[in-house]
């Protein structure tokens, strides 16, 4: 049982009353069944009175303990927190909280018949007996109340409060205004217009406003790097890694210069092979360190670049074939043609079996009238053809139409190869004119010459397609090349439907870009410059042969590979020196074998042994960080390796930063401004 100087020192509400008074109400109140003489000396009541202020009488002090403890329990927590909650409230705050205690004394003396004034001192006197009896509660529920009262001014008049987009300067003297204005107005209201207290008043709310909208802007940081670091940790641990992994990848994609959508463009153009380490300098330069450093990251990172880079040929090959079509042999396709024209050695026979005798004098006396003005060459070609137009060992002119068709196979041959411009002049009107006389004595045989001439033109074609990639003179420009197509897919002669001409061009093409491939194919570089030429002449061709978009694909795809290349070159090799420094330190050599000559030079022995101890203290570090460093730069490869939608959606999410949540601000600048009206201090 306590003392009574405990009670009074527990309880320092009760110093109007007296001993004497405190004694009876407490012995009343919790101890009757005690006797009063026993109760006293347990207290250490001697039964003599002393007064300490003002006396209540006996059922004061009984009503005034009674009130105590009935606000020590639940009903006066709750009391405290309402009332302090409303009375905290800037300038309305007095007139809700009377509200509420004039209505609690007008119900109270519609029930227990006590006059209005004596229920609203009651009201009052309860009001403070919660308040003493729970501080902490009081405080709570005033600082709510404050900012619940200001905060709708924040967000309604958000200019008056120092919000909008002007600069922070304009935003603070504006807020330092309004906080003013609220801070005075609340002081006149608690005060009743004293002037002191309203000075004071909006002093306190001027002070507090001057910095609402940098603490705002601060607090609304804090909350914004929270959040987005809340959800860079849930989209890394959706894409099963880390959070500092995301961060780096982040970091290092940011600083080439790729936002969301170009990352994701850029992986989509480089295919299902692509890397994150492909994406830029940056991201290569990161992959590259991982590369230099021993341990499972490095492994992690060198043996998804060789996988990589072994699998090249093939995807090359892949590609080749769904673009250009199956490869062929231009010899076997040579070979298949030659025996089609033999096939055709029946058609002439047969055409032949219909012929006639036909008389060619007047073609030889053409012929002898062009020998006598020609010379050179050209003279000694129609001197051969018109000696082959006799009969076998005669000087007389032969009426064969088999003779007149060897003579014009003979001209073909010799026409094949001849490079004279006037030999070939020659001939070719010889040709001709042979040509219609064998229409005329030979009336089928130009179905049959259509069929072998269709073939001729097929070789032709599929020796110039192997020469449309060239680089040289007779190289086809791409507007010759389409003329070349368009006219080769034309019928000659009594041929029927389209040629094949144009199938052979582009059977050639392919054949040499075939060719090419198995030269180069472990030059990417080489292969590139070949395939596509320094301009767009190739692509060109390529389009004319085989469509616009089988050619972009195969133009794609050899740009892919090109840059897988080049991150294979710049992360294996270029970090080879470094890797081998570590190497060297791991196995207890020295990076710098001059270090401690080095430290001795620049500070004596006390340099040399505080180097050592700098050693020293980097090796245990490392040590004991070895761990976490080596998880981290296995988890770090992983994802440089992959192109996983899960991890760009999750760098999507590290790169992007949310705004400042706005009700955070306006609740930081609530606070402040509550703080300095007069119910909150």
């Amino acid at each position: 049982m306590p003392t009574i100087s405990e009670v009074r020192q527990k309880f320092p509400q009760y110093q109007d009353l007296s001993d004497d008074q405190l004694a009876d109400a407490l012995h009343r109140k919790f101890y009757s069944d005690i006797p009063r003489e026993e109760f006293n000396a347990k207290i250490g009541y001697d039964a003599k009175p002393r007064l300490s202020g003002r006396h209540l009488s006996f059922e004061e002090g009984a009503e005034m303990l009674d009130r105590e403890e009935r606000m020590a329990g639940p009903s006066g927590t709750f009391g405290a927190a309402t009332t302090s909650y409303l009375n905290s409230m800037p300038i309305v705050g007095p007139v809700l909280l009377g509200t509420a205690q004039r209505g609690a004394a007008a119900l109270s003396s519609a029930l227990n018949g006590e006059s209005y004034d004596d229920n609203l001192k009651e009201a009052q006197a309860i009001t403070e007996a919660a308040q003493a009896a729970h501080p902490y509660v009081s405080s709570g529920a005033g600082v709510t109340g404050a900012v619940a009262g200001t905060l709708p001014m924040v967000v309604a008049a958000p200019a008056a409060f120092g919000g909008g987009s002007a600069g922070l300067l304009a935003r603070s003297g504006m807020s330092m205004l309004g906080g003013g204005v609220v801070g005075g107005t609340d002081a006149a209201v608690r005060s009743g217009g004293d002037l002191d207290e309203v000075k004071q008043g909006a002093g306190w709310g001027a002070g507090l406003g001057l910095f609402g909208p940098a603490v705002g802007k601060a607090v609304g940081a804090g909350a914004r790097k929270v959040a987005d670091a809340y959800r860079t940790a849930q989209a890394a641990k959706a894409a099963g890694t880390r959070a500092g992994t995301i961060n780096q990848l982040a970091k290092a994609i940011a600083g080439d210069g790729l936002d969301d959508a170009a990352v994701r463009a850029r992986l989509d153009t480089l295919g299902p092979e692509s890397m994150i380490a492909d994406l830029g300098p940056n991201t290569r330069g990161k992959a590259a360190a991982l590369a230099a450093m021993p341990g499972r990251g490095q492994e992690v990172m060198r043996s998804a670049l060789e996988a990589r880079h072994g699998g090249a040929n093939a995807r090359l090959a892949a590609t080749v074939d769904e673009t250009l079509g199956r490869n062929v042999v231009p010899s076997e396709i040579e070979r298949g043609i030659e025996a089609n024209q033999q096939l055709l050695s029946p058609v002439y026979r047969d055409a032949f079996s219909q012929a006639r005798p036909y008389d060619i004098t007047a073609i030889t006396h053409d012929l002898d009238r062009s020998i006598q003005t020609l010379r050179g060459d050209a003279q000694r070609a129609l001197q051969r053809v018109r000696g082959m137009l006799n009969v076998n060992g005669q000087n007389v002119v032969s009426n064969d139409p088999r003779v007149v068709f060897q003579t014009r196979q003979a001209i073909d041959g010799v026409l094949a190869t001849e490079a004279n411009p006037k030999v070939i002049s020659a001939l070719t009107e010889t040709r001709q004119m042979l040509d219609d006389a064998l229409t005329r004595a030979v009336p089928r045989i130009k179905e049959a010459d259509a069929a072998y001439a269709e073939l001729a033109r097929q070789r032709e074609a599929l020796q110039r397609g192997q020469s449309v990639l060239d680089h040289g003179r007779t190289a086809p420009r791409p507007s010759e090349l389409a003329a070349e197509v368009q006219k080769g897919a034309l019928p000659q002669g009594m041929q029927i439907g389209p040629s094949a001409v144009p199938l052979r061009l582009s059977q050639g093409a392919r054949a040499e870009v075939d060719r090419i491939l198995g030269s180069n194919a472990n030059d990417i570089a080489r292969l590139n410059k070949l395939v596509k030429s320094d301009g767009d002449w190739n692509r060109a061709r390529l389009s004319q042969l085989f469509g616009q978009e089988k050619a972009d694909r195969l133009f794609q795809v050899l740009d892919n590979e090109l840059q897988f290349a080049k991150t294979r070159d710049v992360v294996t090799r270029n970090s080879e020196t470094a890797r081998r420094q570590q190497h060297i330190a791991d196995l207890g050599g020295s990076e710098d074998p001059n270090f401690a000559r080095n430290a001795y030079a620049a500070g004596g022995t006390s340099g040399a042994v505080r180097a050592a101890g700098v050693r020293l203290v980097d090796k245990l570090a490392n040590s004991i960080m070895g761990g976490r460093r080596e998880a981290a730069n296995v988890s770090l490869a992983n994802a440089m390796v992959s192109n996983r939608t899960a991890l760009v959606d999750a760098i999507a999410q590290a790169q992007r930063t949310g705004q400042n949540p706005a009700l955070v601000e306006a609740l930081a600048k609530s606070l402040l401004l509550g703080s300095g009206t007069s119910g909150a201090r």
